[in-house]
């Protein structure tokens, strides 16, 4: 059969590679608040930092090879980063699943995660999920993008992850961890031209 998959969701992976020493060294050296269920930096403006424009930069440009190839916007809108933080997670710890508010698209680097272990889920209710609803009786035999409420992505020191914003997403704990998981994340929005004023739309201009 031919499938169309429509309103898909587009999770990208960029390569960074790993952090040298010295980016290694300034994003530990951000002091760190408790969160709900693991810690993040009290800066949320961490890019900002001069010391890692290399890392802004790639981000920036991975950010605009993510939007030209998703959203498709008119040359009149620029996407920007809006605020960063770091995360870490220790041993038996996990981030509660929760959505990025009042951003478009956000990104996760992974400073240091364990390879071939760590992972990032991504979450949906089953009202958002037009097969579930009659399959949830029925045992599955085979898990898909199509049948499931979630979804593990694997990922590893070095690569960025892009995603919608909106998409509710979660570390699960990893009881066995024996090293710190460091994450940097950011959010996004737009600025520019956002609506030209035709079909019945006013002139928007952000």
């Amino acid at each position: 059969m031919n499938v169309a998959n429509l309103f898909p969701v587009p999770v990208a992976m960029f390569e960074y590679g790993k952090p040298s020493d010295k980016e290694l060294e300034v994003i530990k050296s951000f002091e760190m608040g408790e969160n709900l269920s693991n810690r993040h930096s009290i800066n949320h403006n961490v890019l900002d930092d001069e010391r890692l424009v290399g890392l802004k930069s790639f981000f920036e440009d991975s950010l605009k090879v993510y939007i030209s190839e998703t959203i498709c916007p008119s040359p009149d809108m620029t996407y920007y980063i809006t605020n960063s933080w770091i995360n870490i997670t220790q041993g038996g710890q996990h981030h509660q699943v929760h959505s990025h508010q009042n951003s478009i698209v956000s990104g996760t680097f992974y400073v240091d995660v364990e390879n071939n272990k760590d992972k990032i889920t991504f979450t949906q209710e089953a009202t958002q999920n037009p097969l579930m609803s009659d399959m949830m009786i029925h045992d599955i035999d085979i898990r898909t993008p199509y049948n499931c409420l979630e979804w593990d992505v694997p990922v590893q020191t070095g690569q960025l992850l892009f995603f919608p914003s909106s998409v509710r997403h979660g570390v699960p704990p990893m009881e066995d961890r024996t090293t710190d998981r460091i994450s940097l994340s950011f959010n996004t929005f737009v600025k520019g031209l956002v609506s030209k004023g035709d079909r019945g739309v006013p002139r928007i201009y952000i």
